[in-house]
């Protein structure tokens, strides 16, 4: 039942999760923190709401391509 979770998105593989998930454990990275102030940010700036899955999707690929 033990998790870890990091707020660091850069890079989103911390060493503290690297090694949570050696031990087993469920982790959280912090691309979902980045994703969500992202989020607010649009919806403040533009008042439209953005489609979160969308711009989580984005963000991973774009890590994907910087081999992060």
């Amino acid at each position: 039942g033990l998790w870890v979770a990091e707020v660091v998105y850069f890079p989103i593989a911390t060493a503290l999760l690297k090694a949570a998930r050696a031990a087993g454990c469920d982790t959280v990275d912090g691309g979902g923190m980045a994703v969500w102030q992202a989020v607010g940010a649009f919806k403040l700036f533009t008042g439209l709401d953005p489609d979160p899955a969308r711009l989580d999707a984005h963000f991973r690929h774009l890590l994907a391509q910087r081999g992060l």
